[in-house]
Parts: structure tokens; C-alpha cells; sequence
């Protein structure tokens, strides 16, 4: 798919400085800022990048795109911004669905790009309703596309009655679909063909997905090996006869199950280029399941590896859905089970069912079996996790206590990676930072980040999540300043090597809104927070505590700016997340109230924020005690009620 009609005012590309403009109506938002995500983090090929095409160079990335961000006023021509924006943009992306076609301000925008650019570079996205469907004059209930759209433009710099053809890519389910969508508007963008581009990022996919699946094959032939060879030293000849067969099949199982999770089912009907990790991901679940069912060890570690390639995808329901059908396998593969149900309350712990995952790591103890002395390695990362889950429901003391084991299991080991340490003191610290232990914290967070560059280096996503957690500990201590800059590294970081989707980005957006907010600069902290939230809504496709988080702090922005009944409705969704994930006595709910009193407050609303404020106080005291330190902080927040209109922003 390539643009056609390119008119003669076309400029270079490098004369542009945007590469395009999104034009949508404001009901289209959250699929406006997921596009604008997806376009600018995609990553053309390195084979196809520099190469000439119709509309210039290829780059490497399609940066920068602009997307207006604020409601456009009653009345009145677009603004400057907007009118300067149009000019100099390459293209114009029109998102396209029956509020589209009915918005005075989206038909503007496409006529002022169309005046200075021609028809040529107009690119429609499809998100809902049927395009050309209005019969003349008359605007059909069902059409999505404007009527500047639908109509070429004339040399008189008037819409002309001469059909428009723009092309067009369909983000629905029975249509393009959200990725092929994508690829057809970055072929667009970069004059590309459509099949490179799907040819490239298919084979992109299926690479990482064999490194995967590869490296946890030849670990376990590796690990059989061993185990023969020790085994064969010390017990009688007929044994090791035996024992031979049985590892060698093991080894053929494994090797059969990695070249069998990439043959095509059919070769006559299924295209290559259509299959996907998740694809991969779901084939090798089901014969995981199917064809080792007679080798519950290498199942199980299959199943842990497995699990966690759809938790760094953020597929979490999937990877729920393929343990839980193999728990009898788990069961039977004793110690080697103990590490798929690690990820399974990772899983758990991720999509904010906190005392679930608690329960799967009671059950990897059990399968780890009595011994204390036994299976250090695994005791530890047993006791990471379990810190872990105590973290996200603000257990402060236990979580300590346990990351304390999780350290002293690792150096028991001998053997234990720096990496694993470094993991440990990094969410050791976090811990001690949300207790006011910000100093303690400081130590044990400074040793993790450089355990972390020098174990994986200075842009792996662990690194990432260090920088993360040191601008968090800078946060609490009331060093903004310090905290913008790490958190700043840990998104340079992220963003380079995650998908834009990965909860884990939105974790850093939504710590980069609050500190942005705490400084002050809210349309960044707005744009960050916002953006979070659609991640973690794309990731967990339902409530979760991460989305009530994020939209606690957006609620104070929308107080700051007066709009008192938006913020209110913002903190009963928040709330609404925290009841799913929590259930109805958490901290978070105390801290929610205590921010909702600071909203009606500003409003002078005094009567009820005070109800409020003792509301979240109560909370707080039977949940955290009221010697805790963020109990205290809220107190204080309280006490100043009466100066809110400057009263210091607060919240987890």
C-alpha cells in the first residue's frame, strides 16, 4: 500500500516536522492515543530503512507525530497551533467513525491539509461505521467517513463532487484487525509495501519466540545430561542402561516438541506470515499439554517458560488459562512444578487477585518440599515472589521480612547470579521507600542498579526497572527534581526495548505523571498518566488497582483546573479498580478518600471532604496503623484541609 497522486507542492521529507497529523473526534480519544503510541514506537526493519520510496527516505522511526490533545473551543477557526501543525505535516490520519463524520472540526482539519497538500497523503483509519455509505446530501446514521473525506479537493481550493479514494486501513476484529492496521498505515507513512513489512515483523516475531523456546530446550538437554553423568558414576550397569533410554527420550521429546511448535498444521492453507508469537505461544501450550503428558518434569518447565513469555507480553490471561489447565502435570512433577506455580502467582499477583498468588506460593513451597537446606535457589525466588504480592498489598513488615529469606536463601546458594540479588535489594527497597525508610532504601536500591549493569548491562529492562525504582524512592523522600531525571532513564530504557503495550511502561508513565504533577507541570503530568492508563486497560482488559492508581492523580489534575465533577467521577472509576483487585478494605481506598476530601475541598465542599478525610484516616489506621508513615502523611493532608487550594498532592 503506497500513496498515490502526490501533488506537485509536495516537499522533501526532511522540509516536514511532523511526519503526520491524527485528526479524530474526542469520542475516538483512547484509540487516537493508542495509534499515536503504536506509529511512533514502530520499529521499521533495519533492511528496509534508507531505501527510497515515493515519499522520501525510510527511517528509521516515524517520529514525531502530532496529535491535538485538548478539547477544541465552541466556536471559532481552528487555532494556529493546530493550522501550523497541518502544514507542516507529511500526512494527515484521519480516524474515522460516525462522531468523526458528524465533527465540525475534524471536516476542518482534513480541508485545511487538503488545501495546502493535496489528496494524495490523506491515510483513513476505520474504528467504527461504514465509509461511503451516505447517498448525497444525506448524512447516513452508519458513516464514518467526513465529508471533506469523501471528496477530492479542486484546484479553486473547494471540495470538488468528484469521488475521493483515500487509502484506508480497518482496525476491527472482522476487518484488519489493530496490528495489520498498523502495518498498513506505516506502509503508508514510508511508501513501503504492505507484504515487507508483514513478512518482516512475522519473522521478527518468530525469531524471538525460537530464541525462547530454543533456550529452554537446551537447558533441560543440558540438564539431562548432567544428571546422567552423575547418575552413571555411581549406580550399577543395568540402571545406567535404563536411565540412558529414559534421558534420551527426554531429549528427543523436548527436541520433536520445539521443531513441531513451528510446522504449519496444514502448509496448503496456512500462511506463514500470518502466524504470530501468541500464535506460537498457544500451539506450544496445547501440545506442552498434549504430547509430554508422560514427562510432567520438562512439562513443567516448559509450562514456567512458557508462562513467562505471555507475562512479558502482558498476555496474563493466557498464561492463567494454560496453568491452571496443567496443574494435575505441576502436581506430579514435584521441585520442577515449584517454579511454573512461581509464575502462575506472578500471573495472579499481576492481574490484582493478591491473595491468590499468595496461595500459589504456598503451594510452590509444598512441591518444594520440607528440607530447608534443599532447593535454595527456589526457596528464594518462592520467598522474591511472595515479597512481592506483600508489596501490593502494602504488607510492609512481612514483605521485608520475607525479601530478607529471599537474600539469605540466594547467598546460601553459593551459586546464585548477581541478577537474582540484584532483584531482591531492588524490591527490598522499593518496600523500605513506601515505609519512609528512604535512606535504607537509597542503599539497598543503589547496590541493585549496579548489580544490574553489570550483570545485564546498561539497557536491559531490569536496568530499566532499577532507574524506576530509585526515581520512586526520590519521589517519596520530596526530591522531584532528582526523581524527573531517573525516571526518565528508566523510560529512555523501556521504551527502546518493550512492546508499547507492556504494563511495565505504564507502571514508569504512570510514576513520570506523578512527578510531573508534584512539580507542578501538568499538561505532561496529563499526558503521561493518560497514557498509562490506556496501557494498563489495553493489557489487563478489565479493572485493576494499576488503572485506580494512575487515575487518582488524574483526578487531581482535573480538581486543579476546576473540574470538580470530572475529578469526582474519575475517583469513583478508581474506585471501582481498587474494589475489583483489593475487595473493600485496602489502603489504596483510604488514600482515595483522603485525595477525593482535597477535591471537594477545592470546591469548597468543606462538610463532605471532612466526612471523607475520617472516612480514609479510619482506613488507614485499621489497615497500616496509624504509627505507619503514610498514615501520618495522610493525617497531615487532612489537618490542612483548609488551605487546599495549595495543599501538597498525595496518594500511592
Amino acid at each position: 500500500m503506497t500513496p498515490d497522486d502526490a501533488e506537485p507542492h509536495d516537499r522533501q521529507d526532511g522540509a516536514y516536522a511532523y511526519r503526520a497529523f491524527i485528526s479524530y473526534s474526542h469520542r475516538d480519544k483512547d484509540l487516537a492515543q493508542w495509534l499515536h503510541r503504536q506509529v511512533e514506537s514502530y520499529r521499521i526493519p533495519a533492511k528496509l530503512t534508507g531505501r527510497f520510496t515515493a515519499v522520501g527516505k525510510v527511517p528509521r522511526r516515524l517520529r514525531p507525530i502530532f496529535r491535538d490533545r485538548e478539547e477544541l473551543p465552541a466556536s471559532g477557526d481552528l487555532s494556529a497551533e493546530l493550522s501550523a501543525a497541518l502544514r507542516q505535516s507529511m500526512f494527515l490520519v484521519v480516524i474515522c467513525s460516525p462522531a468523526a463524520a458528524r465533527s465540525r472540526w475534524v471536516n476542518e482539519e482534513i480541508l485545511q491539509f487538503k488545501r495546502v497538500h493535496g489528496d494524495g497523503r490523506v491515510l483513513a483509519v476505520v474504528a467504527d461505521g461504514e465509509p461511503n455509505v451516505s447517498d448525497g446530501g444525506r448524512l447516513d446514521e452508519r458513516e464514518c467517513f467526513p465529508h471533506a473525506l469523501r471528496y477530492r479537493m479542486g484546484p479553486d481550493g473547494q471540495l470538488s463532487d468528484i469521488p475521493a479514494e483515500p487509502i484506508a486501513a480497518d482496525v476491527r476484529r472482522d476487518a484488519d484487525g489493530r496490528r495489520l492496521a498498523v502495518q498498513k498505515l506505516v506502509a503508508g507513512l514510508t511508501g513501503l509495501k504492505l507484504d515487507e513489512l508483514v513478512q518482516r515483523d512475522t519473522q521478527r516475531r518468530i525469531a524471538q519466540m525460537t530464541m525462547i523456546a530454543s533456550g529452554a530446550v537446551m537447558g533441560m538437554v543440558v540438564t539431562g545430561g548432567l544428571a546422567f553423568y552423575a547418575n552413571s558414576l555411581r549406580i550399577e550397569a543395568n540402571k545406567q542402561r535404563t536411565i540412558a533410554q529414559h534421558e534420551a527420550a527426554a531429549a528427543r521429546a523436548a527436541s520433536d516438541y520445539l521443531v513441531g511448535t513451528f510446522e504449519l498444521s496444514n502448509p496448503a492453507t496456512e500462511n506463514p506470515r500470518t502466524i504470530t508469537a501468541l500464535t506460537i505461544l498457544g500451539r506450544s501450550a496445547e501440545r506442552a499439554n498434549r504430547e509430554l503428558a508422560g514427562q510432567p518434569a520438562i512439562q513443567a518447565r516448559l509450562l514456567a517458560t512458557l508462562g513467562r513469555a505471555y507475562n512479558n507480553l502482558g498476555l496474563l490471561g493466557e498464561a492463567r488459562s494454560a496453568f491452571e489447565q496443567a496443574m494435575p502435570v505441576i502436581d506430579a512433577s514435584g521441585p520442577d512444578g515449584a517454579e511454573a506455580m512461581l509464575v502462575l502467582a506472578t500471573t495472579y499477583e499481576r492481574q490484582g487477585f493478591l491473595e491468590k498468588g499468595l496461595e500459589a506460593v504456598r503451594h510452590a513451597e509444598r512441591l518444594i518440599g520440607p528440607n530447608p537446606k534443599a532447593n535454595a535457589s527456589l526457596r528464594a525466588q518462592a520467598a522474591l515472589t511472595e515479597g512481592r504480592i506483600l508489596t501490593s498489598a502494602s504488607r510492609v513488615k512481612e514483605g521485608v521480612a520475607a525479601f530478607d529469606r529471599a537474600l539469605a536463601y540466594y547467598r546460601a546458594a553459593n551459586d546464585a547470579p548477581e541478577g537474582a540479588l540484584a532483584t531482591v535489594l531492588n524490591n527490598r527497597g522499593l518496600l523500605l521507600s513506601d515505609d519512609g525508610q528512604f535512606e535504607a532504601a537509597e542503599d539497598s536500591l543503589g547496590e541493585s542498579l549496579q548489580l544490574f549493569q553489570k550483570e545485564l548491562g546498561v539497557n536491559h529492562v531490569s536496568t530499566g526497572k532499577a532507574w524506576f525504582a530509585l526515581a520512586q524512592n526520590s519521589f517519596n523522600a520530596g526530591d522531584l527534581p532528582k526523581a524527573r531525571t531517573r525516571i526518565a532513564n528508566a523510560l529512555k530504557i523501556e521504551r527502546r526495548v518493550l512492546d508499547p503495550d507492556n504494563p511495565i511502561l505504564g507502571d514508569t508513565l504512570s510514576m513520570q505523571g506523578q512527578i510531573y504533577q508534584g512539580l507542578g507541570q501538568m499538561a505532561e503530568a496529563e499526558r503521561s498518566l493518560r497514557e498509562a492508563v490506556a496501557i494498563y486497560q489495553q493489557a489487563f482488559k478489565g479493572p485493576h488497582y494499576l488503572i485506580g492508581i494512575a487515575e487518582v492523580y488524574l483526578a487531581l489534575i482535573e480538581s486543579q483546573r476546576g473540574d470538580t465533577r470530572s475529578a469526582l467521577a474519575t475517583l469513583d472509576d478508581a474506585k471501582r479498580n481498587y474494589d475489583a483487585s483489593y475487595g473493600k478494605l485496602h489502603p489504596n481506598h483510604g488514600d482515595l478518600l483522603v485525595n477525593r476530601a482535597k477535591v471537594l475541598a477545592r470546591a469548597g465542599r468543606l462538610t463532605e471532604a471532612k466526612s471523607d478525610c475520617a472516612a480514609g484516616m479510619k482506613i488507614l489506621d485499621q489497615t497500616l496503623g496509624a504509627d505507619a508513615s503514610f498514615t501520618k502523611q495522610m493525617a497531615g493532608e487532612c489537618q490542612a484541609l483548609g488551605g487546599a487550594k495549595t495543599a501538597k498532592v498525595a496518594g500511592r
